[in-house]
């Protein structure tokens, strides 16, 4: 029995509502990351530092301790990132049973499922490991304090420096929470509009809904698509005509990034049949012959 439109727009609502509640518990265990970071930034790396009346003192020692840094670094590898990677193991195993779901309802064969999923077309390995692969947040913090050490400046203002770093000040968000927002979300996202063109492909869906409604900030380049449905070929065009478009990445590739930076829409991939119950005049897909 061919799968309902109403069962697939339920399904996807689903995994846009994970996506989005993922986003909200990456931004909550980063929080809590970044005050574990602060208590140990205070109450084990300012103390080993040379102090004379509460001032960093500039010397050799201070500043050999904070280019090695090697307590700070092993904090952020032990505690900080195996926590990190914790959730988003389990975030990126969420969006697998999700997507799997919603194309369950296309009767993919059991090896389909398996050779995309299982370490096949994609792997949550390689998304994860991008996300531990440097020092940025380190050398941040190295930085700062470096800095203050030249200047000796008073261990009060250094402090409230590394405070406001570590755990962010009104809008703006802390180290943690600023490097994991930027990389991590778009990682979860990207993921998810990954598994779907793979099984899109294995299961020769070529017509797709523009999905993901509409909010105060969507670009002008969602909102004249968002709710349609295009065959794949027309989509593909999009990765060069418009070849700009405000919030578009360098060298977009509209499946995967849709419409830029922080896009919140995704490709709902249905059969021609569906797609013509949406869009009587939808061109048949050149892709289907293939």
């Amino acid at each position: 029995m061919p799968p309902k439109i109403t069962d697939l727009r339920k399904l996807a609502r689903g995994r846009s509502s994970l996506l989005r509640t993922a986003e909200k518990g990456l931004l909550s265990r980063a929080t809590t990351m970044q005050r574990k970071l602060n208590a140990y930034v205070m109450r084990i790396l300012m103390p080993s530092l040379q102090i004379k009346n509460n001032k960093l003192v500039n010397s050799s020692v201070n500043l050999r301790k904070i280019n090695k840094a090697s307590g700070l670094k092993s904090f952020m590898h032990n505690v900080i990132d195996l926590a990190m990677f914790e959730y988003y193991d389990k975030q990126f195993n969420a969006i697998n049973k999700v997507g799997t779901k919603y194309y369950t309802e296309f009767a993919p064969s059991e090896s389909t499922v398996k050779g995309i999923i299982n370490r096949g077309k994609i792997s949550t390995d390689g998304f994860t490991d991008e996300l531990f692969d440097n020092n940025q947040i380190v050398k941040q913090l190295q930085d700062t304090v470096r800095k203050n050490i030249i200047t000796e400046t008073s261990t009060v203002d250094v402090t409230q420096l590394l405070t406001e770093q570590i755990k962010g000040k009104n809008d703006k968000f802390g180290v943690i929470k600023s490097y994991h927002y930027q990389n991590g979300y778009d990682k979860m996202q990207n993921y998810s509009r990954q598994l779907d063109t793979e099984f899109s492909k294995a299961l020769k869906l070529n017509y797709a809904i523009y999905a993901g409604g509409e909010i105060q900030t969507t670009r002008d380049f969602c909102e004249s698509r968002n709710g349609n449905v295009y065959n794949r070929e027309t989509i593909l065009s999009w990765n060069n005509t418009p070849a700009t478009w405000a919030g578009r990445k360098p060298q977009n590739d509209i499946l995967i990034d849709m419409g830029g930076y922080n896009c919140r829409h995704d490709f709902d991939w249905i059969s021609y049949a569906l797609a013509r119950r949406i869009d009587p005049n939808i061109e048949k897909s050149e892709f289907d012959t293939k």
